[in-house]
């Protein structure tokens, strides 16, 4: 059984639906495509001369379900999670747009986890600006049957994970047994402004999965929800090889810290990914974290992908251990059936 926890879907007919932000494509006066959120742009890799390229088509080829599962088919991947892409969270976005565009992307994720159940399963994403809607979008999505929900790590329209106003989103998501999937989106998205070498991605998103961590657990969150399960991707960020730092940023009182706990009590609510591209770093995280909060997370398609199987292999674990990273912990994160799965 081999199950992938972090994978994006993109949907032809989400383009154009979020109003000034696009999305769309759109192509630079040498011809290469980009797709265009607002201000913000992404290059699309370049064809080689002559090839005629399609984005709309290349969306449905490589990042819409069936071709997802058709890639799953290849690699021998029995189950994988979807996501919509961190480009669309539109936290940024007026409530007008971001609310029904968070609707119709989670509308297309539920329509086609249905259609290939026994293949795919989705994470729905919500209008964190608008803490009501986004209680109300958990239930809708939890009726539609989302087995978490994904979410961005930091700035949600100027709030983050530790306000108060989350209170009611985390009652809800520990009322239907949802885990939360953290995942960075690029800092830039609102302002448009350069991306050099998309350090934002690089770097940045590690940064910010550790911010995210910080949140949960400086902030008090996992005190007043000790029940929330939380899948950090990329390893965790930084988190895990500044563990210490955290721990005494709380130990010597900086300012609004609440947590009541030493940091590493809650690293059981905290589940990272092996997507760690430095075979020492995978084995410091193994160390650090244990089998029983590891999964396998590939990032399919995007620009850091490796093949989380080769990763895990590469650690050379006893084979319990091994299982347990390799599909048993997000089957018990996620509440998967795998009856559904033939055998």
């Amino acid at each position: 059984m081999k199950i992938d926890v972090h994978g994006h879907a993109l949907f032809a007919e989400a383009v154009g639906k979020a109003g000034k932000w696009g999305p769309e494509y759109k192509q630079d006066a040498d011809g290469r495509w980009k797709l265009v959120v607002g201000p913000y742009e992404v290059k699309l890799p370049p064809q080689p001369d002559g090839v005629p390229f399609d984005p709309m088509e290349d969306m449905r080829k490589n990042w819409d379900p069936a071709g997802i599962v058709t890639k799953l088919d290849a690699a021998k991947v029995d189950m994988a999670a979807i996501t919509i892409s961190p480009l669309f969270y539109f936290y940024w976005a007026e409530p007008e747009i971001a609310i029904p565009f968070a609707q119709l992307q989670n509308d297309l994720m539920a329509r086609d986890s249905k259609r290939y159940a026994d293949r795919l399963f989705f994470l729905a994403t919500l209008p964190l600006q608008d803490p009501a809607a986004s209680v109300a979008e958990i239930k809708r999505a939890a009726a539609m049957g989302a087995k978490g929900v994904n979410l961005g790590t930091d700035d949600f329209g100027g709030k983050n994970f530790d306000d108060e106003a989350y209170w009611p989103v985390y009652e809800a998501l520990q009322e239907h047994d949802l885990p939360i999937f953290i995942h960075p989106y690029p800092s830039p998205m609102a302002s448009g402004k350069e991306d050099r070498y998309n350090l934002s991605w690089v770097l940045g998103y590690c940064y910010s999965e550790s911010v995210a961590f910080a949140h949960f657990t400086l902030g008090g969150v996992l005190d007043a929800f000790p029940r929330l399960k939380i899948y950090i991707t990329h390893g965790g960020g930084m988190t895990p090889y500044q563990l210490g730092r955290l721990e005494q940023a709380r130990t010597t009182g900086q300012p609004g810290v609440k947590a009541q706990r030493p940091i590493y009590d809650y690293m059981q609510n905290f589940y990272f990914d092996i997507l760690v591209h430095d075979l020492k770093a995978r084995k410091f995280l193994y160390d650090l974290w244990g089998a029983d909060n590891l999964v396998v997370g590939s990032n399919r398609g995007g620009w850091d992908w490796a093949d989380g199987f080769k990763l895990l292999d590469e650690l050379q674990l006893p084979s319990a251990e091994h299982e347990k990273i390799q599909w048993r912990n997000a089957a018990t994160l996620f509440n998967l059936d795998l009856t559904t799965i033939p055998a």
